[in-house]
């Protein structure tokens, strides 16, 4: 909520007060500097009393208003809070109110841009493929939530862009160019789409101003603020994944805000593009070449989200300004779903702002190519993650059939292992020993099942990151789920419970049914028994909770990839394994004479085996 505006003495005061908040803040313990700043404020607080009582000294003001902003001058941002005052005071230009709000709009086939010539900013940005969860047209940018303005420091006062009336000079279907005369300048605002694309084109052109600007000053300010509009179910979820990605042109990591909490960050130049990123849409201003000077970034979570405010995200740039008859500003606006053919289309690294987690690169070199082959030829997305699951369950076979063997192995040998570990009672080395001799004696490896489960680790975990963050299932039907991108409600409680939520999913009650069944018959194969088996099918329960919650699409993978390896091992058990041979085989192996090599690990644990005998032997 905006503050009206005080008297000018209670202003002056609020500053000086301000003043020496800031100093505490920042912990500026040179004496001097801290001298310094007092004698600076302290000047501004004199003429604000002295222009209260002649205008004529409002010359002074500005001097002391120039040498505040130069001590600023490539070393921090202006403080909102002392150029809001003096703004107050010293606006160069407003809005003239006789001159009536007109819209203007240019638009492609992916964006509608629609452009208020108060400000000549953008008031409303629609993406003509795609639709909010309530069906209704999808709007990224929207005024007055969404705030374009450039601030001028002249003679005459303060410009600020949002506060001029601009009238078109060029109008075409994809470009429109506005200006406004100032007493210090023209102003020239272009906007233009590109073809195909969702990139908005945006030039900023100051032409007259290098006489009337301030002395020193050097730069102009670019202040980028966007309360975020809810375009998903889940406002939870939507603000979660609300945040700014950033990157530097000299640096191929992209990095990112808090996506939980309030955070902000002070970036240096060279910041090639910021992006407001939601859950499945993104805002991004690119400069190719890096902006030249400083950027601050802000979060700011919503204590209370609703519809039209989920997170309020801010950048102020610092543009340079040199003097000169003509001064331009070009850079882009990308306004687009978070795809990742899209995003990487901008050959900027800007597709990294889709979490795609620790095995991001399985998704990348297997999952996304597979999937978007499926997909682009193929329309019921239910369909696509079916045939998905059976190519990688069919890459993945020769690895579950070591697998079932390995377990099958296992199984036959596990009526000796019982009889050696009944036979030396607590005596671990020792059964350790019989162990790798009946092992070695068999021809069967106890980690044969394991190395084949830990290759499928990485497909299971790139899963888990990819179905979530696939904007192409997002509003995509299939048999009760209305969106596969989000939780597949069924029933609906009315109220919370905790850990498991307000709903039931019935993917997510079908995958755990269905683990359960493949871990009961997972340890019939394995022989496993005592507290490991309940502790396997206490993980499914667990999950019920976790996954009530998450895309429709993952839980339906999960299930399918379930029932899949059900059919998997009947074939393997008919087929291709026949246990009586296995057996048989184990047998014969037996029987083959055996030289058990001992490793340095064998022999060392022999060794201390020995030194503790040997102890208990003299104690007694």
């Amino acid at each position: 909520m905006k503050k009206k505006c005080k008297p000018i003495k209670e202003k002056a005061i609020n500053k000086f007060y301000f003043c020496s908040h800031f100093l505490r803040k920042h912990q500026i313990m040179d004496k001097k500097a801290t001298i310094g700043y007092i004698l600076i404020f302290a000047i501004i607080l004199i003429t604000f009393y002295i222009n209260q009582q002649n205008v004529s000294d409002i010359e002074a003001q500005k001097s002391d208003t120039t040498a505040h902003i130069s001590n600023n001058t490539k070393t921090d941002l202006p403080n909102d809070t002392i150029t809001k005052t003096i703004a107050d005071t010293l606006i160069a230009e407003k809005i003239t109110d006789s001159i009536p709000e007109r819209i203007y709009s240019i638009s492609n086939s992916n964006l509608k841009i629609d452009i208020t010539n108060k400000g000549a900013r953008i008031s409303k940005a629609f993406l003509k493929e795609y639709k909010n969860f309530y069906r209704k047209p999808l709007i990224l940018l929207k005024n007055p939530s969404d705030t374009f303005n450039y601030r001028i420091y002249t003679l005459q006062g303060i410009i600020n862009t949002m506060s001029l009336t601009f009238n078109p000079v060029l109008i075409e279907k994809n470009k429109i160019v506005f200006q406004s005369n100032t007493k210090s300048g023209s102003i020239n605002l272009s906007y233009e789409l590109k073809e195909g694309t969702y990139n908005l084109l945006t030039k900023v052109e100051l032409l007259n101003f290098e006489k009337n600007i301030l002395p020193n000053q050097n730069y102009l300010e670019f202040k980028w603020s966007s309360n975020v509009i809810l375009a998903e179910q889940s406002i939870e979820d939507e603000q979660s994944k609300t945040t700014v990605f950033y990157k530097y042109k000299s640096d191929n990591d992209v990095e990112n805000l808090s996506e939980t909490d309030n955070d902000n960050k002070k970036l240096q130049k060279g910041v090639q593009w910021i992006c407001y990123k939601q859950k499945f849409f993104n805002t991004t201003i690119i400069n190719k070449e890096g902006f030249a000077d400083l950027v601050n970034i802000e979060v700011e979570k919503t204590e209370v989200p609703d519809t039209n405010s989920i997170k309020k995200l801010t950048s102020n740039f610092i543009l340079p300004y040199s003097f000169k008859n003509k001064e331009l500003y070009t850079f882009e606006f990308f306004i687009g779903p978070n795809n990742y053919k899209t995003l990487s289309k901008q050959a900027l690294e800007l597709e990294d702002i889709i979490s795609l987690g620790f095995f991001g690169w399985v998704n990348k070199i297997m999952i996304i190519p597979i999937f978007s082959f499926l997909s682009e030829n193929i329309v019921n997305m239910g369909l696509v993650i079916l045939l998905l699951t059976i190519i990688i369950k069919i890459l993945l076979f020769p690895f579950v059939y070591k697998s079932y063997v390995s377990s099958a192995k296992m199984r036959i040998l596990k009526p000796e292992i019982d009889e050696i570990k009944e036979k030396y009672g607590n005596e671990l080395t020792k059964i350790q020993q019989e162990n790798m001799k009946l092992y070695k004696r068999a021809g069967v490896s106890p980690f044969g099942g394991c190395l084949p489960m830990l290759i499928q680790l990485p497909i299971l975990l790139a899963m888990f990151n990819f179905f979530p963050a696939s904007i192409e299932l997002r509003q995509k039907a299939f048999l009760w789920a209305n969106d596969l991108s989000t939780y597949d409600p069924v029933l609906e409680f009315g109220f919370h419970i905790p850990g498991y939520g307000s709903h039931v999913s019935l993917f997510t009650l079908l995958m755990t049914i269905s683990t359960l069944i493949y871990t009961r018959m997972n340890n019939q194969l394995t022989g496993v028994s005592g507290q490991m088996k309940w502790i396997s099918y206490l993980m499914p329960i667990l999950f019920l909770g976790f996954f009530n919650n998450y895309a429709s699409g993952l839980t339906y993978y999960y299930f399918l990839a379930n029932m899949i390896t059900f059919g998997q091992n009947v074939v393997i058990r008919r087929w291709f394994v026949d246990e009586k041979k296995l057996h048989k085989q184990i047998e014969e192996n037996k029987k083959k004479p055996v030289v058990m090599k001992k490793s340095s690990l064998q022999r060392k644990l022999e060794e201390i085996q020995k030194k503790n005998n040997t102890k208990i032997n003299k104690k007694k």
